[in-house]
């Protein structure tokens, strides 16, 4: 037995000891990273949403649980697919599949070959349901991202259409900052904000949706990463918390 619990004690010593390899480990939660797996590389992805719309009611809770298969096709290309399910503690605790989606991600250049690290995004947005309530959508995104010293800035800029009811395109946009404290423990905040339609685009409007979450990322194998950080909604329209995770597991 004593055996038995060394070697379990040195496992965990050597898991937490040794120091790993995070090139293609993500860094946020809000927002997408430059980075797409190499060729031929498997990576997945199992987020967690915990919502509560309203703290004073405790009936108001709900959350959001995606898994996503990505591959790279090439070292600068990769596609994904996700299946997302829902649970709403106001339909007697009922499950629901709620959408899949599919993505492409294009890497243009090698990190720090430009002054800014660049990628482009695509996704397409398939939800159950009558397509004149429950659109399917097309989501594109500009990935800005930048390494200043030991500070890691990154930036979304969203667009957003619903294709079956014809509606104006919707913009919102992330921000995000991170430090690796240790080679296992890195520090992020980062902030959404939606902007509204294409006609009423306003900026830090306290109708609009605007979220900020402080977060933390622990890997604890060169290729096993969790993110968790409770995201705080700052206007009326916003759910009051979100307590959001990422498990990534590269293969």
């Amino acid at each position: 037995m004593n055996r038995m619990r060394a070697a379990a004690a040195g496992a965990v010593v050597w898991v937490l000891a040794a120091a790993p390899a995070q090139a293609h480990l993500r860094n946020y939660i809000f927002s997408q990273d430059y980075y797409t797996t190499t060729q031929g590389e498997v990576e997945v992805e199992l987020y967690n949403d915990y919502d509560f719309s309203d703290l004073d009611n405790g009936d108001t809770h709900d959350s959001k649980h995606q898994l996503e298969l990505e591959y790279g096709l090439t070292d600068h290309l990769q596609i994904a697919l996700y299946d997302v399910y829902t649970w709403d503690a106001a339909r007697a605790d009922e499950w629901q599949r709620d959408m899949w989606k599919a993505e492409l991600k294009y890497r243009l250049a090698e990190v720090g070959q430009w002054p800014v690290d660049v990628t482009l995004y695509t996704e397409y947005k398939a939800p159950n349901g009558p397509r004149d309530r429950r659109s399917d959508a097309w989501e594109n995104k500009l990935i800005l991202a930048k390494h200043v010293g030991p500070v890691h800035l990154v930036t979304n800029l969203i667009a957003e259409k619903d294709l079956n009811t014809h509606g104006d395109w919707t913009f919102e946009y992330t921000a995000g900052i991170s430090h690796a404290f240790t080679p296992r423990i890195t520090g992020f905040l980062e902030y959404k904000e939606e902007l509204g339609g294409s006609h009423d685009v306003e900026w830090f409007a306290g109708h609009h949706k605007q979220q900020l979450l402080p977060g933390v990322a622990v890997t604890f194998t060169p290729h096993v990463r969790l993110l968790a950080g409770p995201a705080f909604g700052l206007t009326s329209p916003t759910d009051d918390l979100q307590v959001k995770s990422i498990l990534e597991v590269e293969f």
